[in-house]
Formats: structure tokens, C-alpha cells, sequence
């Protein structure tokens, strides 16, 4: 489902109703199946963005009278700003000719405006921190609720590069399982898939982001890994242990360690470099 708004423009109501209808047309002609479309549909309920919406129908061959795509309104000043510009270059030129011309105007420099060259300014970069430090965390967190209304999730991983992967269940079947991709803003990772009822989930709001955040900071020297840093943290359950953050430090030798906490910080276990 194309759109000619940003990917990132949040979705409303009739673009998701809009991705509903192209889904019931796509189980009606046998394009998806009843799983599929089931699945999908729910996936639509719940999309925040365009992006979301439009990986779900990418793929999908659309009816003759299929709703239309969202198209920004229409900007009329984009019309008369240009001849309005040209008027007044006109009037300004006038104006000044009379002044030169006029036997007692004074001989005088008109000041020429200064160019911008807009190509050479560069653009304002906000550095987003990286999900594997404590600032980085949080920030994961805080877009994670506001995508998703919660914060419980089946499995997670942290990436130093930047990235997070993620997998939840259906809101309404929990025996359908989904991914996500996480770049600054969350996208679909493939179709649905099956789930056991009653898989154990890890809800983050119970996390010691203090404690484990301090923890992050000093795992390189706990784990005996010299210029060493942290190369991702998942999150998940353990049968045996229950929910753990596990943390991954290496360095550019290929030496490594790694630890096992609990969501208070508690540590678990520890597996320093050389043990």
C-alpha cells in the first residue's frame, strides 16, 4: 500500500481500515489463508505508522477498486507563492529604477542581498545512544511502550550496532508469535508464526535499570576482557531461572565474557575471559 507520506507518518483509522479491506480481498481471491489472514488483520489493528501497515500488503496483488493509497492534502500556496515572488521582484525593480532615474536621487550603492547556498549547510545530526548503554535502554524502552502499550515480550536482544530484535505474541492469540526488527523505530520481521500457549514472557518494566545499567558499565572489567565492550544483552526466560538479562562483552581479539543477571540486577552467574 504505497503512500506518498514518509514512512514513519502515523497511520489513522481509515488507512487501517483501508489494509483491512485489501486483506479480506486477499483471503476472498486466495492470496492468503484463513491463519494468514487472521494474523494479519489483527497486525493492522494495532499499527502505529504507514510503514507498518504497507509491509503487510507489500506483496499482495490489488482489486480494481481497491481505496485509494494516503496522499498529503493538497498545498495550493505552492501555486501563488511563485507569482507572487515574481510580482514583487517586479515592483521592487520598478521602484528602484525610479530612484536612479530622479534627477536629485543621490548616487548611491544598492546593497545586493547575499545568497544562501543551502547546499552547503549541513544538516543538524541528533546522535541517538547506542540500546546497550543505559541511556540507550531507556530510550529503547520508552519507544517500545509507546509502539506497543506494554512492555512484555517473549524474547530480546540489544545490539551495540544500534539494533534490537524482537519477538511477541498476537494481542488476541497467544498462540501466534511475531517479530520485529527495531532501527530507531520498529518494523515487521516476517509472518506470524506458532507459539506455544502459555510461553513464559519477560515484562520489562520490572527491570533494575539503575543497578543493571551501573552492571553494563563495569562488564568489561568484571569479565576480565581487556578494551573490551558490551556486544549485545538479550532478554528472556530461563526455565531454571526465570527471566535473565544476560550481557556479552569481546574485544577486537575474539576474547570474551559474559554474565547472567536477574531483572532486579541480582547477578546470576558470571563467565569472565580465561576461566
Amino acid at each position: 500500500m504505497a503512500s506518498r507520506y514518509p514512512p514513519n507518518t502515523r497511520a489513522r483509522d481509515v488507512d487501517r481500515a483501508n489494509t483491512s479491506a485489501l486483506l479480506d480481498a486477499a483471503f476472498g481471491d486466495g492470496q492468503i489463508n484463513e491463519a494468514e489472514h487472521r494474523a494479519m488483520s489483527d497486525l493492522a489493528a494495532e499499527s502505529r505508522t504507514l510503514a507498518d501497515l504497507d509491509v503487510l500488503v507489500s506483496d499482495l496483488q490489488r482489486p480494481a477498486d481497491a481505496p485509494p493509497d494516503a496522499t498529503p492534502p493538497h498545498d495550493s500556496t505552492r501555486h501563488w507563492f511563485p507569482v507572487a515572488v515574481a510580482v514583487a521582484a517586479v515592483v521592487a525593480a520598478v521602484g528602484a529604477f525610479t530612484l536612479v532615474d530622479s534627477d536629485d536621487a543621490q548616487a548611491t550603492a544598492t546593497p545586493v542581498t547575499e545568497q544562501v547556498d543551502f547546499d552547503s549547510v549541513q544538516p543538524l545530526v541528533v546522535p541517538t545512544p547506542s540500546p546497550v548503554t543505559p541511556e540507550g535502554m531507556r530510550l529503547f524502552l520508552d519507544r517500545y511502550r509507546a509502539k506497543f502499550g506494554n512492555l512484555i515480550v517473549d524474547e530480546l536482544s540489544l545490539y551495540e550496532a544500534g539494533h534490537a530484535s524482537l519477538e511477541r505474541a498476537l494481542p488476541l492469540e497467544p498462540n501466534r508469535v511475531v517479530s520485529y526488527d527495531y532501527r530507531g523505530g520498529f518494523t515487521l520481521s516476517g509472518t506470524p508464526t506458532s507459539r506455544k500457549v502459555g510461553t513464559p514472557t519477560f515484562d520489562l518494566s520490572t527491570l533494575n535499570l539503575d543497578r543493571i545499567g551501573g552492571t553494563v558499565v563495569g562488564a568489561p572489567v568484571s569479565l576480565n576482557v581487556p578494551d573490551g565492550k558490551v556486544s549485545h544483552i538479550s532478554f528472556d526466560v530461563v526455565d531454571d531461572d526465570g527471566p535473565t538479562v544476560s550481557i556479552y562483552v569481546n574485544n577486537e581479539f575474539s576474547e570474551s565474557g559474559h554474565m547472567e543477571l536477574a531483572p532486579s540486577g541480582e547477578p546470576l552467574s558470571i563467565y569472565p575471559f580465561g576461566s
